[in-house]
C-alpha cells in the first residue's frame, strides 16, 4: 500500500515539475522572443491586421537573410504593391544586374564604389565588397562613411 502511493506521489510530482517547465518556458517566450519569433506569433494573431503584418515582416525578414525559398510561400497572401520595391532590392537576379551594371560603367564615382560594395555584400561577396570599398576610399581618403565601412568589413 505504501509503495502504491509512493509510486502516485511520484508520479505527481513528475507531472507538476514538468507542467512547471512547460509554463517557465510559456512565459519566457512570450516575453523575450526574437524577432522571427515575434513575427511568426503576429502571422497566426486572431487579428486580421496583426496577421498581415506579421506575415509582411516575416517575408521581409527571410528576404533580407537570403531565405527566398520560404519567402515565396508568404507572397500569394501579400499585397504585390508592398513587396515589389523591396524584391527588387534584394532579389539576387536583381542585385546581380545591378552589380553588372556597376562593373561595366567606366568612370564610377564614390557613390557607385559603395552601392557596388553594399550590394556585393547582400551577394555573400565579402571579398569583392571590400575591393569596392577600397576603391571608395581612394578616390576620397577623407570621408568618414567610406572610413568607417572600410574598417567594418576589414575585420
Amino acid at each position: 500500500m505504501k509503495s502504491n502511493i509512493k509510486k502516485i506521489l511520484s508520479k505527481l510530482f513528475i507531472c507538476f515539475f514538468l507542467i512547471f517547465i512547460i509554463s517557465v518556458n510559456f512565459f519566457v517566450l512570450s516575453t523575450r522572443s526574437d524577432i522571427f519569433t515575434k513575427h511568426k506569433k503576429d502571422l497566426f494573431s486572431q487579428n486580421l491586421g496583426d496577421s498581415y503584418s506579421g506575415r509582411l515582416n516575416l517575408w521581409r525578414l527571410l528576404v533580407q537573410n537570403n531565405d527566398w525559398i520560404n519567402a515565396v510561400k508568404l507572397e500569394p497572401k501579400l499585397n504585390q504593391t508592398e513587396i515589389s520595391d523591396y524584391k527588387f532590392n534584394y532579389q539576387p537576379s536583381e542585385l546581380q544586374k545591378k552589380v553588372d551594371y556597376l562593373n561595366n560603367k567606366t568612370d564610377k564615382s564614390v557613390e557607385d564604389y559603395i552601392e557596388l560594395s553594399r550590394i556585393q555584400l547582400l551577394l555573400g561577396q565579402k571579398q569583392e565588397s571590400l575591393q569596392s570599398i577600397k576603391k571608395a576610399r581612394q578616390l576620397d581618403p577623407v570621408r568618414d562613411d567610406v572610413d568607417r565601412l572600410y574598417y567594418s568589413l576589414s575585420k
